[in-house]
């Protein structure tokens, strides 16, 4: 079953989604995936987690807690970004389009493309397109 992010993220797809950790432990594989992407990025694969962000319990766990994403779907009362009439806006996370992939896996050797079929999950644009094709009638 698909589990969308607030931003269009798969959480069902994610290694550091809770329900998939407990599956199947594979965060030090995405982490040094996402190190390589962000150099700054200093995440443990040890305690890394998510509960993905639909998730409203009080002690639930978010990669970035402080998501503008999340907090905008939120006060505007949406599922996710998908639905909203601004979509997608300036605060949308914006991967890498298909060909600057293969740009940083074939020229500048960033990653393998095993490594690459690991971000899966965060392909968002992707995602609500898709999403958006599918449920949403353009006016």
């Amino acid at each position: 079953m698909e589990i969308f992010a607030k931003c269009g993220m798969r959480c069902d797809l994610c290694l550091i989604y809770r329900p998939n950790v407990e599956r199947e432990d594979r965060r030090k594989e995405i982490c040094a995936v996402w190190k390589k992407q962000n150099l700054n990025f200093d995440g443990d694969p040890a305690t890394i987690i998510c509960d993905g962000c639909a998730c409203e319990r009080e002690d639930a766990v978010f990669f970035d807690k402080n998501c503008r994403t999340r907090k905008c779907v939120f006060e505007k009362g949406y599922e996710h970004c998908g639905f909203c009439e601004n979509y997608p806006c300036d605060i949308f996370p914006a991967e890498p389009a298909p060909e600057e992939i293969a740009r940083m896996i074939d020229v500048e050797k960033l990653w393998t493309w095993e490594e690459e079929k690991l971000m899966e999950a965060y392909a968002c644009k992707r995602y609500m397109d898709e999403f958006r094709a599918e449920h949403i009638k353009e006016v």
